[in-house]
């Protein structure tokens, strides 16, 4: 089994890399470069809580000079690879939520009654006597699916967003990648989000590479994913379980088992 892994870098070497470990051989074209940028350190010394749900975002941690001073705050992220990277990084208090930044909210409301007030309240912090701990934080890109403010804001949680890296399309196909998909040489293609899957398809598109294409079969991370293979044409569809990485490469596994 051939596949496409789509994913921006390091991600998809590192994809490359497992799968290849078990025997599947995969070809690489990020379709998104993204930029990592410093966090704001005023907000991060305020916050009470911070919450990630990108790896991406936790990367933008890895070099803040401030890093030390946030190790025992409640974290909060998406995913258990995500979590792992966290603990890695010093993290103590991590809480890892299935899927999405939905999947957070009721984790975050839990923290913020259980953990946040009573901790400021036997600290005895100033900002208690004005009514309220600092804000938690959402370490963001510069594109979100689903903004966790206003439930936050319901339950009369203070949230900040501050972007911490933004997406930028690829501009073309490396050349290697649009030969096999005029050939129809992939089995699967792998598409993790909705930026990239709509940025594949006007490569294909702008390449004539429709026909060869259309053989191959998607693997998505959501059905919003799957929908925009409407453009293209492609039968063949296959969604995650669940969007988290974990259930994406087990779809991989049960595919490529069943190809064989």
């Amino acid at each position: 089994m051939h596949l496409l892994i789509t994913r921006p870098e390091p991600d998809a070497t590192a994809m490359r890399e497992t799968l290849q470990a078990e025997g599947l051989s995969a070809d690489v074209a990020p379709l998104l470069e993204i930029a990592v940028n410093m966090p704001d350190a005023t907000l991060l010394k305020r916050a009470s809580a911070l919450v990630v749900t990108s790896r991406n975002g936790l990367r933008a941690l890895e070099g803040f000079p401030g890093l030390t001073d946030l190790l025992a705050r409640p974290l909060l992220v998406v995913g258990r690879a995500t979590g792992a990277a966290a603990r890695d990084l010093g993290f103590q208090d991590v809480t890892v939520g299935p899927a999405t930044a939905k999947d957070l909210v009721p984790l975050i409301i839990a923290a913020w009654r259980n953990k946040i007030l009573p901790a400021s309240h036997a600290a005895k912090l100033p900002e208690i006597a004005a009514g309220m701990p600092g804000p938690v934080v959402h370490l963001s890109g510069d594109k979100i699916s689903f903004d966790l403010a206003p439930p936050l804001a319901q339950a009369g949680i203070p949230l900040e967003r501050t972007t911490v890296y933004s997406s930028q399309p690829a501009q073309q196909l490396p050349q290697n990648v649009a030969e096999t998909l005029a050939r129809s040489g992939y089995d699967a293609v792998i598409l993790m989000s909705p930026l990239t899957a709509d940025t594949y398809i006007d490569l294909v598109l702008e390449r004539g590479l429709t026909a060869g294409a259309r053989k191959a079969e998607y693997l998505c991370l959501s059905r919003g994913i799957s929908e925009r293979l409407v453009r293209l044409g492609a039968g063949k569809l296959k969604i995650a379980r669940k969007p988290n990485i974990e259930e994406m490469v087990a779809l991989i596994r049960e595919t490529a088992a069943q190809s064989d």
